[in-house]
């Protein structure tokens, strides 16, 4: 029996705070579309080909933010299923590695924003998507796994 088999996303996020208020960033979805609604995100994005999650969340917090990170902790992973996609989320608790915000290399990103909790949850209307608001959630409710439960091989 033929199956129909594709490769899925991989997609990690990055939850950075400082000073009890939370890095999100604000984005044009579609990303081509200079007319697309402006939505609330974590800063996020797809693994990369040779790249582990822990690299790729440090690489999508700076291209989005500017700002430099490490992950710390696993928030969780999410696995969302649609008509033609499955997507798998890996969400990470990070600190910053430097307070100074570098310049923002992805050019769909219109803001990035410093938010409380109440902030953002007050403004679940603006979230990219029901993914983004458990994924919000779950970090507030303070989920979180060692960063260890991945085990994660560097190729290179």
């Amino acid at each position: 029996m033929a199956t129909n088999r594709f490769l899925g996303h991989l997609v990690v996020a990055g939850f950075v705070e400082r000073d009890g208020k939370l890095l999100v960033i604000r984005e044009r979805v579609p990303h081509d579309d200079p007319d697309a609604p402006i939505v609330m995100n974590q800063p996020a994005g797809h693994v990369e080909t040779k790249e582990t999650f822990s690299q790729a969340v440090v690489r999508e917090v700076l291209e989005e933010t500017g700002y430099n990170v490490k992950p710390i902790d696993l928030v969780g992973i999410y696995q969302k299923v649609t008509e033609d996609a499955t997507i798998v989320y890996a969400s990470f608790r990070c600190e910053l590695t430097d307070p100074e915000q570098h310049p923002i290399e992805a050019p769909e990103i219109i803001e990035t924003l410093w938010l409380t909790e109440e902030e953002v949850m007050a403004r679940q209307d603006e979230h990219r998507s029901s993914t983004t608001t458990s994924r919000f959630k779950d970090f507030f409710a303070g989920k979180q796994l060692p960063l260890e439960t991945i085990t994660q091989f560097d190729w290179n």
